[in-house]
């Protein structure tokens, strides 16, 4: 194991040890400070889980704020999976709160009935929002809701929900009288706001006075564009391992649109100065990057992601699975190798659907003839053209099977595909007996 391997999994435990605690502290509070109490066990748990579900919610803000810190062990997209769990746990604590006081001996005009005081129909506010949100991500995808208004309910939920939950709890908790107790909700909400506002609006504030400026466009495939981006004037690129991705807002003419994406850097760190990102046409925004022109400018925040063969320099020999777009930190890797001279030998079986959707395919045949990494690529056609000579159908288990024997564990696995190719390959490769370790890939989605 190397040594980044090793700082990075204790890193990861010190992070997951300190989450579990925090989450946990108002109970660790209550035992140490008030350890008796007259409510009955269920009245008692439904107020504790209460306590829990805030602390969860509250770090909630601090896990989304994308803080370089926080995520550097994890890599984003496993930090965001995360997110979405401790989202449901959270929801499913707060929601069994006042059923569970009920059964526990409350009374239930607290749930139902009209004549309660202020701080009760904060709580029932907070509970109709909560339970609102829990729907409407149960069907996001049956009602085909756009990720942009899913981003804009989402953030109005979090901040109605926190506040009502904080002085529904400041006012109606027993426990919350403790000294200690309300210190611990007021750490809790400030860390909340103070990611919060870190993420929405200080760090936005201070990427728009150091933009970046698009200075080349060039086309690569059918639909598939490279933009370079170079740093401000005076200002140094940040480092990044090939194959992390950042995130990009185009600032360029008046009408097109100004949203925020997640692009993977297809640029080696060697190259001095620029960023390159290439992507593809697949929706409402990046049907208009074509347009983007030299001159304009965009805010980059990055780099994120372990998704990078740098972060194992014990493995030696590699297989790189790609599909479509996937190519791309494939491509910054097989660049950082060629430029580095790294020692490595690599076999890329590459899947698109025909010969003009293969990305860096001149590049690519240039690796390959110049004999870097010793490189060997397969491209696999699903459509492709009566004169293709190569591959053909999809790049599927039966391909995968196939096309990367030996199965051997000495080999490492790199997968970037879409979502059905990869869960495919990866249960290929884990039923030929190819340890965990060895099978790397990153499944991104917000």
């Amino acid at each position: 194991m190397s040594s980044d391997e090793t700082s990075g999994q204790s890193g990861a435990l010190a992070r997951m040890l300190a989450y579990v605690v925090i989450v946990l502290s108002p109970l660790i509070i209550v035992a140490l400070v008030r350890p008796a109490t007259d409510h009955s066990f269920v009245y008692t748990i439904g107020k504790n889980l209460a306590l829990v579900g805030f602390a969860i919610f509250a770090m909630q803000f601090v896990l989304s704020a994308r803080l370089k810190w926080i995520e550097r062990p994890f890599g984003l997209n496993l930090l965001f999976s995360f997110h979405k769990t401790m989202a449901v746990v959270a929801s499913l604590l707060v929601l069994s709160h006042p059923v569970l006081l009920v059964l526990g001996g409350g009374k239930r005009s607290l749930v139902l009935g009209p004549e309660v005081n202020w701080h009760i129909w904060l709580g029932r506010i907070a509970m109709v929002v909560i339970l609102f949100h829990v729907m409407l991500a149960s069907f996001r995808l049956i009602i085909r809701l756009n990720y942009e208004t899913w981003r804009f309910i989402h953030n109005v939920v979090a901040l109605v929900f926190l506040p009502l939950a904080f002085l529904h709890s400041w006012k109606a908790g027993g426990d919350l009288q403790l000294p200690a107790m309300r210190v611990l909700w007021v750490m809790l909400f400030g860390s909340a706001v103070a990611a919060y506002g870190w993420h929405r609006f200080v760090r936005p504030l201070r990427l728009r006075r150091e933009p970046y400026t698009v200075t080349d466009l060039r086309k690569e495939a059918d639909g598939v564009w490279t933009i370079a981006l170079a740093a401000p004037v005076g200002v140094p690129r940040f480092d990044f391992l090939p194959g992390q991705f950042q995130f990009l807002t185009f600032r360029r003419a008046a009408h097109l649109p100004v949203e925020e994406h997640h692009w993977t850097i297809s640029s080696s760190p060697t190259e001095t100065g620029v960023l390159r990102t290439t992507i593809k046409e697949s929706g409402d925004f990046t049907a208009t990057i074509g347009e983007t022109k030299p001159g304009d400018t965009a805010l980059v925040c990055g780099p994120f992601g372990r998704f990078s063969y740098a972060l194992h320099p014990e493995q030696r020999d590699l297989v790189f699975l790609a599909g479509g777009i996937g190519i791309t930190p494939l491509m910054a890797m097989l660049r950082h190798i060629r430029d580095t001279q790294a020692k490595r030998t690599v076999t890329l079986l590459y899947g698109n659907t025909n010969e003009q959707d293969i990305t860096f395919r001149d590049e690519l045949a240039e690796m390959e003839r110049t004999g870097v990494a010793s490189l060997k690529v397969v491209h696999i056609l699903s459509k492709p053209s009566a004169e293709w000579r190569g591959e053909r159908g999809r790049l599927d288990a039966e391909m995968v099977a196939k096309l990367c024997r030996p199965l051997g564990v000495d080999r490492a696995y790199y997968l970037c595909a879409p979502p059905a190719a990869m869960s495919q390959a990866i249960r290929v490769l884990r039923q030929a007996g190819v340890p965990p370790r060895r099978i790397h890939f990153e499944r991104f989605s917000l």
